[in-house]
C-alpha cells in the first residue's frame, strides 16, 4: 500500500505552494507566488509586513494593481514575462508605496511544482533600502576622490605596501610619462628613481611602508630619462589601524629650483659688492686718517693735535666697522664684543699719554646688533672711553673701566662706567655743551634711545634704545 501523502492537483493549493518553497524559505524574505495571469496566489508573513496590506488585500490581485501600472510597465512587466518564458530574473529598483519609498531587491524564477510545467511565478525580494544608500554614498565619495585624484595638479601614485603601482592620476602620467597600463603592478623605484639616488628611494619607502609620513624634495626621472626637481609627499593609507597602501604626491619644482639658484648667484654676487664697497670705504678712511696724521705733524699747537687725534679716532671707529663687514658672511648686523674689543685696543695705542695700566670689565651679551646702529654705537663708545683715559684718571691708581651690553626683551642697554674723578665742574654732565657730550646726545637720539649719566665715585653712561 503506497503510504505517500496524495497532494491536490491544484497548483496554488497552500500545501504545494509551501511544499515548492521549502528550498527557498527564509524568514526576513518576502515571498510571494503568481499565476500565470500575474494575480496574486500566496504572500507570506514577511511580504505583508513589508508592503503594510492584509492577505485579502492582496490574494486576487495583479501585481498592476497593488502597485501601480506605471511601475509595472517600467519595471516589472518585462521581467515577469521572462519568467514565464523559464528564465529567471534579478532586478533591483526604487519604488513608491504609501508615501514610503523603498529600495527593493528581487529574484524571480518560474513556479514548477508538478515538475517542468511553468504555472506561475515566484518571487523572492528583500529591502535593501539602506545597503543601497550606503551604497550610493559610497558611490558619492568615490566620485568626489576620483575627481580629486584624477583633476589634481600634482602627480599622485597609489602604491601597494610592497611599493608597486597600484594607480596614477592624469598628472602623474603628463609629469612622468608613463600611463597607468604602463605603471601598474611596477616598483614605482624603478620607474622614475635615477639610478644614484635608489638608495634614498629605498629608504623612503621604508619609511612609509612603516607608517611614517615623509617630505623631502629631491630629484627624480621621467620616462624620457629627463631629470626634474621634485618635492615629494608620501602618507600610509590606513583604515582602522591597518595600512592598505600608500600614496605618493609629487610636484615639479623644476623651475622653483632654477629661480632659487638664480638669486642665489644674485645675492652672492650683490654680497661680494657689498663686501668690496666695505673693503673700499675702510681704505679710504683709512687714507683719511693717514692724511691727518701727517698733517698733525706740522700742528705746534698741541690742543690743535688733540682735535686731529679725536677726529682720527672715530675715523678709526667707523673703519672699523667696514672692515668687519667685509670680513663677515653677515651684511647686516655686527657681533659688537669684539668690535669693542678691538675699538679700545686702538685708543690706548692712540693715546700715548694715557695711563697705562686700566682694567678693561667687559660684560657684553653675545648679540647681533644691526648696522644701522653699529656706527652710532661705535662713535659713542669711542667719544666715552676717550673721555675717560683723557680726564678720569689723574689721580686713580687702579684705573678701571666697565662696558656692559645686554639686550632685554626686544631692547638694549648699554652701560660704560668708569671709577675716576667724575664730573668736576659745576655743571651737571648733561648740561655740558662740549663737542663729546653734544655727540655722544645726538649718537644716541639717531637710535631712538635714552642717555643717563651719573658721577658718582666716577662717571657713568647709560644707554637705552
Amino acid at each position: 500500500m503506497d503510504t505517500q501523502r496524495a497532494f491536490p492537483e491544484d497548483p496554488f493549493h497552500h500545501d504545494i505552494i509551501l511544499k515548492t518553497l521549502q528550498p527557498i524559505l527564509i524568514v526576513n524574505n518576502y515571498i510571494s507566488v503568481l499565476d500565470r495571469d500575474c494575480i496574486y496566489r500566496y504572500v507570506n508573513q514577511a511580504y505583508k509586513k513589508y508592503f503594510n496590506l492584509d492577505e485579502a488585500d492582496m490574494l486576487g490581485k495583479t501585481h498592476q494593481e497593488l502597485f501601480g501600472a506605471e511601475f509595472y510597465k517600467k519595471t516589472i512587466q518585462l521581467k515577469l514575462e521572462a519568467c514565464l518564458k523559464g528564465e529567471s530574473v534579478h532586478y533591483s529598483a526604487w519604488y513608491k508605496h504609501k508615501d514610503i519609498e523603498r529600495h527593493i531587491s528581487v529574484t524571480c524564477f518560474p513556479y514548477r511544482p508538478f515538475g517542468d510545467a511553468i504555472m506561475g511565478i515566484i518571487i523572492n525580494g528583500r529591502d535593501t533600502t539602506e545597503l543601497k544608500k550606503i551604497s550610493d554614498k559610497h558611490k558619492i565619495q568615490k566620485a568626489y576622490f576620483e575627481n580629486l585624484f584624477q583633476q589634481s595638479p600634482d602627480a599622485i601614485a597609489i602604491l601597494d605596501n610592497n611599493d608597486k603601482v597600484i594607480n596614477i592620476n592624469n598628472a602623474f602620467t603628463e609629469l612622468f610619462g608613463y600611463t597607468l597600463r604602463e605603471s601598474r603592478g611596477r616598483p614605482i623605484n624603478s620607474l622614475i628613481v635615477p639610478d644614484e639616488l635608489k638608495k634614498e628611494g629605498l629608504e623612503a619607502t621604508i619609511s612609509v611602508a612603516s607608517g611614517q609620513n615623509i617630505s623631502l624634495e629631491t630629484v627624480r626621472k621621467t620616462k624620457s630619462g629627463k631629470l626634474i626637481h621634485v618635492s615629494i609627499i608620501g602618507k600610509p593609507i590606513l583604515m582602522e589601524n591597518n595600512q592598505l597602501a600608500v600614496y605618493g604626491i609629487y610636484r615639479d619644482i623644476t623651475q622653483q629650483k632654477k629661480s632659487e639658484e638664480k638669486i642665489a648667484r644674485d645675492l652672492k654676487e650683490k654680497e661680494i659688492l657689498l663686501k668690496e664697497i666695505h673693503h673700499r670705504v675702510k681704505n679710504n678712511m683709512q687714507i683719511i686718517s693717514s692724511l691727518l696724521n701727517m698733517q698733525i705733524r706740522y700742528i705746534k699747537n698741541e690742543a690743535d693735535k688733540e682735535i686731529f687725534r679725536e677726529n682720527q679716532n672715530r675715523i678709526k671707529s667707523m673703519a672699523l666697522i667696514h672692515e668687519r663687514l667685509y670680513k663677515s658672511d653677515d651684511l647686516t648686523h655686527i657681533g659688537f664684543e669684539e668690535y669693542i674689543r678691538k675699538v679700545v685696543s686702538y685708543l690706548l695705542a692712540s693715546y700715548e699719554s694715557g695711563p697705562k695700566n686700566i682694567d678693561f670689565i667687559f660684560d657684553i651679551e653675545d648679540v647681533e646688533i644691526p648696522i644701522n646702529q653699529a656706527t652710532p654705537l661705535g662713535l659713542i663708545v669711542n667719544e666715552i672711553i676717550s673721555n675717560s683715559i683723557k680726564y678720569a684718571f689723574k689721580d686713580t691708581s687702579k684705573p678701571i673701566i666697565l662696558i656692559s651690553l645686554h639686550k632685554k626683551d626686544s631692547r638694549f642697554e648699554m652701560i660704560i662706567r668708569d671709577n675716576g674723578c667724575g664730573w668736576v665742574l659745576s655743571k651737571k654732565p648733561e648740561q655740558s655743551k662740549t663737542m663729546g657730550i653734544h655727540l655722544i646726545k645726538t649718537l644716541t637720539a639717531q637710535l631712538h634711545g635714552i642717555l643717563d649719566m651719573e658721577s658718582d665715585q666716577g662717571l657713568a653712561y647709560t644707554i637705552h634704545w
